[in-house]
């Protein structure tokens, strides 16, 4: 209506215009509150990866374990292990392989229990054929009730693991926190142990 040059356009825009300002003045929309939980079960997950001694975390961020990635970083002072952020999964393997074999220390990397382990598979392979401890966190939304929109429902999966299985060493899918610790525990043993490899937990 604004572009028309007769008068009857003109006078519809005049018109318009009177209407507007006589309207009433709205309520501003609500805002949308912050999702918080004062102890969430990621902090209990970053105090056990501490106790293991990761110094790294390798990883493209991802929506299927942004609690555990959210807690490194404010929880944990994103320090010990400090979150290093890559641009593709199979970097992110990639460089845990290379930080593992020049400092002789073991690594974690974190990734989408899906198409990122997909993604990661190939250095995977690459870390298992070197034979270096990294420790892959998985994420996954194991409860089909909890998956919330079709993101979620494709970065999920009933045994994400399997990918890597035929070369990795170990792999667990944990089902509370204290089935997280125990399996954080082994999986860290196993890994460490001659002949090193990668293992994995499935979030």
């Amino acid at each position: 209506m604004l572009f028309r040059s007769s008068a009857s356009g003109q006078q519809q825009v005049a018109q318009n215009t009177q209407g507007a300002a006589a309207a009433p003045e709205r309520a501003p929309a609500a805002v949308n509150e912050a999702r918080t939980v004062d102890r969430p079960g990621s902090d209990f997950m970053v105090d056990v990866t501490k106790a293991l001694g990761f110094e790294y975390v390798f990883a493209m961020p991802g929506s299927s374990f942004a609690g555990f990635h959210e807690s490194i970083l404010n929880y944990g002072g994103n320090k010990n292990p400090e979150y290093i952020t890559c641009m593709h999964e199979e970097s992110s393997v990639a460089m845990a392989n290379g930080y593992a074999k020049v400092e002789g220390k073991p690594v974690m990397i974190c990734a989408h229990g899906t198409v990122g382990l997909q993604h990661a598979s190939m250095a995977v392979y690459d870390a298992f054929s070197d034979h270096s401890p990294v420790y892959m966190v998985l994420g996954n939304t194991q409860d089909a009730t909890k998956r919330g929109g079709e993101v979620i429902w494709v970065h999920s999966a009933q045994d994400p693991a399997s990918i890597v299985r035929d070369f990795s060493k170990w792999d667990d899918q944990p089902v509370s926190l204290q089935h997280f610790a125990e399996s954080a525990v082994r999986a860290y043993k196993v890994m460490m142990t001659p002949p090193m490899d990668p293992v994995a937990i499935t979030l």
